[in-house]
């Protein structure tokens, strides 16, 4: 993903949008713009260590509490079923993954990160965490935990229930 147009700077400072230039006074285009800008630089960085950012988003999901299915994933993430269902299946060869019925819904499976698969998150949190560090590195902490809060209250409610508290 490269970007286009590169970066606005003149005499070495960031240049800003132009007044007359109305959808930079949007907030959702902002966020929206924000997001494609880390997810390019995301990708970048775990494209030089051989690994894609869908990989990475789904053992980060798997890394943590709740048994989450491809179902769970695809709605989280975002993600095409069908898509999850290559990502799964890429994961599962790598062994990175295992699927186990879910004994509630036999019709589920779960899927589980396996010690391999903490391992290559281990191997690779490292580089996202690298250019999350570089993409926020103009606001200081302060201002980076009030995002974090702010973003985290707009979210509230709209998470799938199979990552929430009840």
């Amino acid at each position: 993903m490269a970007r286009s147009g590169g970066n606005a700077e003149r005499d070495g400072a960031p240049l800003r949008p132009r007044e007359d230039f109305f959808i930079a006074e949007r907030p959702g285009y902002l966020l929206h713009k924000a997001g494609l800008l880390l997810l390019e630089d995301v990708e970048k960085a775990l494209e030089a260590v051989g690994m894609r950012s869908r990989y990475f988003f789904v053992l980060a999901s798997l890394a943590g509490g709740p048994e989450l299915s491809q179902q769970d994933l695809s709605r989280l993430l975002n993600l095409d079923p069908t898509t999850v269902v290559t990502v799964i299946d890429e994961m599962e060869g790598n062994q990175h993954v295992e699927r186990r019925r879910n004994p509630a819904d036999r019709r589920r499976y779960n899927l589980i990160l396996t010690d391999a698969g903490r391992a290559a998150l281990a191997a690779v949190d490292s580089v996202v965490t690298e250019v999350e560090t570089a993409f926020f590195g103009t606001l200081d902490d302060d201002e980076r935990e009030v995002m974090r809060g702010m973003l985290d209250r707009m979210l509230a409610g709209r998470w799938p229930a199979s990552v929430c508290s009840d």
